[in-house]
């Protein structure tokens, strides 16, 4: 019998998603489990596995195609059955390939004649349910979708709505130029992307009692480590960065203070034990946090392994979801831009980010003498109703403890077996 696949919601706060690739095509022969397509949301892309055995009968959304979560995408089952969808979502006659779309309606059962009812409009609403991309079209066109009845789950306006409407004359076009101050050079519609973190930044500060203390931390063995290392481990195929070293350390010093891996959750304080740490790059659009899981048990080369993998693929928008999801702690390296001190903000549902400066060499007194030393500038942030002050403090004395004595985190037998892990 024939069934459908809806577009699936891989996060809480995800909408819609949009058809990367299918794998597949009609007519093939699946096994559940298979890999059918990608489905891309918010720069991550995440594989669509066949939920049972079957055929493909029936691709309904095509590649680029954005869909509402809860819509058909996909029909399986057996060769030539008939399947009829609910008004709201899209009707497909597999026998005779016929697709009605959400604007259309059947005046007869299949096998008749089909048409389509006029365009509903409505009186206004302040309460639309709009999706992100019906939303930036009707802004495009200057429609004032309050007029709009959708035809999407739960009553949503859809893309195709804006359209229908445009077309029949039934919704009222805003005027721009009255909305828009003739001071503004420029207005554009913020990216999916840019209103998450644009939500998930307001949530953090309103959530959280948040402090930031900096500290120059003497990076002189971090640095004589780094540069001697650097060549052997390139030489093996591997990219070796102070971001890599970084998180290694940090996560070393996350094993001894677990604050920095506890939440406040009700009135609770939850502590976590992985140590996962996010390091946030910069991306087309905002920027994207993945995740090193377990840093902690991970040596330097499986580290810088994991980071090459990951910006790579953020830069593909080829993250999964996994990749993203996890983190107790982050690490924000502004330092190649040349920045000194700066404010970084917790990321939801975590106690602390440390933002990494660039590194100066600094002249230095000690017993009457003047040393040059080379010191990096670290910018803790910290949610103060679970880590304090003092603690804070200490947590950053740890680091600086454990990169004078980074040199033992590297062994050259370590680089050796990864090198052979590669091929």
């Amino acid at each position: 019998m024939a069934y459908k696949i809806y577009m699936p919601r891989y996060g809480a706060t995800m909408q819609e998603g949009t058809i990367s690739s299918w794998i597949v095509k009609e007519g093939d022969q699946i096994s559940k489990g298979d890999v059918l397509g990608e489905i891309e949301i918010e720069k991550l892309s995440n594989e669509l596995l066949a939920e049972k055995d079957g055929i493909i009968l029936k691709i309904i959304a095509q590649v680029g195609d954005t869909i509402p979560c809860g819509e058909p995408i996909l029909i399986l089952g057996i060769a030539g059955e008939i399947l009829e969808i609910s008004s709201s979502s899209p009707a497909v006659s597999l026998g005779q390939q016929k697709i009605i779309t959400p604007s259309e309606t059947p005046f007869k059962e299949f096998g008749g004649n089909v048409g389509k009812l006029p365009i509903q409009t409505g009186d206004y609403s302040e309460s639309v349910k709009i999706s992100p991309k019906a939303l930036q079209l009707a802004n495009e066109l200057n429609l004032d979708y309050h007029f709009v009845i959708g035809t999407g789950l739960f009553g949503m306006v859809l893309r195709d709505d804006i359209r229908n409407a445009l077309a029949a004359g039934t919704v009222p076009k805003i005027d721009a130029s009255a909305s828009i101050s003739p001071l503004i050079a420029e207005m554009n519609r913020m990216t999916q992307m840019q209103q998450k973190i644009a939500e998930a930044m307001d949530t953090s500060l309103k959530s959280t009692a948040q402090t930031t203390m900096s500290m120059d931390l003497n990076a002189s063995e971090l640095v004589k480590a780094y540069t001697s290392h650097k060549i052997f481990y390139n030489q093996k195929g591997v990219k070796l960065s102070y971001t890599v070293i970084l998180i290694k350390i940090i996560a070393m010093a996350l094993v001894e203070h677990k604050a920095f891996r506890t939440i406040i959750e009700g009135a609770n304080m939850v502590t976590g034990n992985a140590i996962n740490i996010g390091f946030a790059i910069d991306i087309p659009d905002g920027l994207i946090v993945p995740i090193v899981k377990n840093a902690h048990r991970k040596t330097i080369s499986q580290i810088a392994k994991e980071v090459t993998d990951l910006v790579d693929r953020a830069k593909t928008n080829s993250l999964k979801l996994d990749d993203v999801t996890g983190g107790v702690f982050t690490i924000t390296n502004l330092g190649m831009y040349g920045i000194k001190y700066f404010t970084p903000i917790l990321a939801p549902g975590q106690s602390g980010i440390l933002g990494i400066g660039t590194i100066q060499e600094i002249a230095n007194i000690e017993n009457g003498d003047i040393y040059i030393k080379p010191i990096m500038n670290l910018n803790l942030t910290h949610d103060h109703r679970v880590v304090n002050g003092a603690p804070a403090a200490r947590f950053l004395q740890t680091i600086q403890t454990i990169v004078n004595n980074c040199e033992s985190l590297f062994s050259e037998q370590d680089i050796i077996e990864t090198h052979h892990d590669l091929y």
